[in-house]
């Protein structure tokens, strides 16, 4: 009797824990994040064509706010995006920079210190550069794009800092071609995987 009345108690304790530590995971926290992007696209084109990664840099800053085991999370990001064409004849080398606000709901299970979650959403993005094999093409791409995103991230709660990483799968909802005598229907496509720290606010 002795034994299982401890056994409830040590229970009990590690129950309290959990709920303690998961109640410090609560709330609202700002962060900043950076890491590597490896982009692509998809083209509708009528000729025969490659497609292969370019590979850059991503990061900015991140709110986030988690309530049990659902979270809100909202950023605003630089991201280098891009893809090239290779063609029988020819080779097109597209750089793309844009600025991001994504947002994303969180669906997360606390596990002690550590939270990891799924969360899918959609980010916004605006064009500040277009670069293709060296020449300005800023006029053949559209200055908007929007993309759907889905991935999973990982919280380590330390006190009032903590830790974070995540991998995203960003597509493209839209067309961001502007000039369509080559290539009638470009989407991007990219991951991001980055690391982080956040405060509590």
């Amino acid at each position: 009797m002795g034994h299982l009345t401890r056994s409830t108690a040590a229970a009990l304790i590690g129950l309290a824990l959990l709920a303690s530590q998961a109640n410090a995971q609560q709330g609202l926290r700002l962060g900043v994040r950076g890491g590597v992007t490896v982009a692509t696209a998809s083209a509708d084109v009528e000729e025969t064509l490659s497609t292969n990664n370019r590979t850059g840099f991503s990061g900015g800053v991140f709110l986030n706010y988690d309530i049990g085991i659902l979270g809100f999370q909202v950023a605003g990001q630089y991201t280098q995006k891009g893809v090239e064409l290779d063609f029988e004849d020819a080779v097109s080398d597209i750089s793309l920079d844009y600025l991001e606000i994504p947002a994303v709901i969180k669906a997360g299970l606390p596990l002690g210190i550590i939270k990891p979650s799924l969360l899918g959403g959609v980010a916004f993005s605006f064009n500040t550069k277009c670069d293709d094999s060296g020449d300005d093409c800023g006029d053949e791409v559209k200055s908007t794009d929007v993309l759907g995103i889905a991935g999973a991230d990982v919280a380590i709660y330390l006190g009032s800092i903590s830790v974070w990483a995540d991998g995203r799968y960003h597509f493209g909802l839209s067309n961001v071609n502007e000039a369509e005598d080559l290539v009638g229907d470009l989407k991007n496509r990219n991951w991001t995987f980055q690391a982080g720290l956040a405060f509590g606010l």
